[in-house]
């Protein structure tokens, strides 16, 4: 009788097969066995060979594929598109950016169409992951054939400067990135290697959002080395000639991405710090009360001298913001060029205009000097998050020591953030002093650059960790400790840290976590 898929018929006596001797045991006979989709049945002609064996007894059969009554265990690989349109990857992703990881504004639409449309020679080149089940994961990039601004370009994490003396965003200020540090001496070096060893170059993330950050809809980290997996193998095929994620956040999903990215290759180093702040008290005044006696008289000089600078703050969100978005970005370019910025205002007004016209919950902070905008503040709320986003003053009108910064940057911004039931706040890098002094706490940036030429990855290591540690002693920061503990030291190990070498990449045919 035949056998059905589930079930078995009667069949003839069972043919004995003899196992070759092992190493461990004599010869014994067993009944021939073959493989049914539902388990085993009684052989009906000749026996199939008999398995191998091994040291100890026969050899086990792999594992069978998913079959008509059951499941392998394997779980299925992520569809991972990469060079994808905004379009397209908005469209992949089923018309939204996914939040389940809380990404910044800077990763959404209508920030990214703007800075497609404003930044010179930025191509798309976003990456999507599909899991199944509505599990995505997203990650923004941009291409750029040659000579982007200076903190898209890779040389400048190398230690290099262009002619222009623009200098990349950061927690230094111009001055102090290059007078006091040997960051500049390697511009020479760098451009020894030539142009072509650098572009084109792919950067992930959102270049005019300081942020290299992958978004998903689950809290699955390895979603996201899917994307990796698939990108550089993708960009090395279409002439990319080198790969940067400028500014890894303290995060699990970017530890993953910088992980992923020295698998294949690339080198991690320091970049600089953040500044955030959790709100953890019920009201403003509780969290001022909480600060030290000598902090909290601070803030208060801070709060007096605003109070008697001349000028009238006043706070207007999103559509209110219309009117007044050419003054805006005009005092955010204008302190942006004070400290050699690669931001210009068609850059900001863009930006900001996306963010009006998307329905951001983007809000300004004004400081009016005879009935004229003197000086700005503009944040961005996302979820329960704020964003401190720009700053940028009329020091003609208000003279160099105004004393409103604070008032204009910080206060105002964390006393309406305690109101909202805000739960954390980002300032960014810069004025450390004076976000410490409120209770922010520094995380760490790193960023990733790597090279397709193999050849020239150790003299790029080699600049690339000069470059993070020209970047500490600008910031004051000692050299990072050994870590004590067990996941301290796998975690330098991994992300580059200088206490331990750096762990040995891939072959080109390995995946990031193969």
């Amino acid at each position: 009788m035949s056998t059905t898929c589930c079930a078995t018929t009667e069949e003839p006596a069972p043919a004995l097969v003899v196992l070759e001797d092992s190493c461990c045991g004599t010869p014994e006979k067993v009944e021939a066995e073959e493989s049914s989709s539902c388990g085993t049945t009684k052989a009906e002609a000749e026996p199939e060979p008999a398995q191998e064996s091994g040291c100890c007894g026969p050899a086990q059969p792999a594992p069978e594929p998913v079959s008509c009554c059951g499941s392998t265990e394997q779980e299925d690989p992520a569809d991972v598109r990469t060079g994808l349109s905004l379009d397209d990857a908005v469209a992949a992703l089923g018309g939204s950016v996914p939040q389940a990881t809380d990404p910044a504004p800077y990763l959404l639409p209508g920030w990214l169409r703007a800075t497609e449309t404003s930044l010179t020679g930025a191509k798309p080149w976003h990456t999507v992951a599909d899991r199944g089940e509505g599990e995505l994961a997203f990650l923004p990039g941009f291409l750029f054939d040659a000579d982007p601004i200076v903190e898209a370009d890779p040389r400048t994490y190398l230690g290099w400067l262009p002619k222009s003396g623009a200098v990349a965003c950061c927690s230094a200020t111009a001055s102090s990135c290059c007078d006091t540090t040997s960051c500049c001496d390697a511009t020479g070096t760098v451009e020894a290697l030539g142009e072509a060893a650098f572009f084109p170059t792919l950067l992930l993330g959102s270049p005019l959002g300081y942020r290299s950050e992958a978004s998903a809809s689950v809290e699955d980290p390895l979603l996201v080395a899917d994307l990796i997996d698939r990108i550089v193998p993708a960009a090395i095929e279409a002439g990319v000639r080198s790969i940067t994620a400028p500014w890894l956040h303290d995060s699990p999903h970017s530890e993953v991405l910088a992980l992923a990215l020295q698998a294949y290759g690339g080198d991690i180093a320091f970049h600089g710090e953040n500044n955030l702040l959790s709100l953890q008290h019920d009201s403003y005044d509780a969290y001022l009360a909480s600060l030290p006696a000598r902090k909290r008289r601070r803030v208060k000089e801070d709060s007096d001298r605003a109070a008697t600078s001349g000028t009238r703050i006043e706070r207007k969100d999103r559509d209110a913001l219309r009117p007044l978005v050419g003054r805006i970005s005009g005092l955010i370019t204008e302190n942006r060029q004070k400290y050699s910025g690669g931001e210009d205002v068609t850059h900001i007004h863009a930006l900001i205009s996306a963010l009006v016209e998307g329905g951001a919950d983007v809000r300004a902070y004004l400081a009016y000097k005879d009935d004229e905008v003197a000086a700005v503040s503009v944040t961005v709320r996302q979820g329960k998050r704020l964003f401190v986003k720009w700053a940028g003053f009329d020091y003609e009108a208000l003279g160099e020591r105004s004393g409103i910064y604070f008032e204009l940057v910080l206060d105002r911004p964390l006393r309406d953030a305690y109101a909202e039931g805000i739960t954390a706040i980002e300032a960014g890098p810069g004025a450390d002093e004076a976000k410490r002094l409120r209770g922010f706490k520094p995380h760490q940036l790193r960023s990733a650059v790597l090279v397709t030429d193999t050849a020239l990855r150790p003299k790029v290591a080699e600049l690339h960790a000069a470059y993070g540690v020209a970047r500490r002693d600008a910031l004051g920061l000692s050299t990072e400790e050994e870590p004590t503990t067990a996941i301290g030291r796998l975690k330098a190990k991994l992300l580059g840290g200088s206490a331990y070498e750096p762990i040995k990449p891939l072959q080109p045919e390995g995946g990031c976590c193969g």
